[in-house]
């Protein structure tokens, strides 16, 4: 998520991993980025009403599946800026572990 100051967040949070994870292990990885839908979207406001999530559609791109279903992501050049710097810091740390899938 682009939370404020997100690379420094997690820099740090893949440092502490890297420091956990010294050994011989097999290891792969999952980054899948905050969308929602407008169903999501509301369970998540009744279930967290005072939740800081970011649900402002007008700052998404919206994404439809082959149903007419309609998903809100970050917009284009945010999700380059994010896999860039995901793939890059993760490799830096854990270059025998692959990314086994991005969304």
């Amino acid at each position: 998520m682009q939370i404020p100051n997100w690379r420094q967040h997690y820099t740090e949070l893949f440092d502490r991993m890297a420091a956990a994870l010294d050994f011989e292990c097999d290891l792969t990885v999952e980054f899948i980025t905050h969308r929602f839908t407008p169903g999501s979207r509301d369970v998540l406001q009744q279930w967290y009403p005072n939740t800081s999530l970011d649900f402002d559609e007008a700052t998404r791109a919206v994404k439809r599946n082959k149903f007419g279903g309609v998903k809100y992501v970050y917009q284009p050049e945010d999700m380059r800026t994010l896999r860039q710097f995901f793939y890059e810091e993760w490799q830096k740390r854990f270059p025998n572990a692959p990314v086994q899938y991005w969304t």
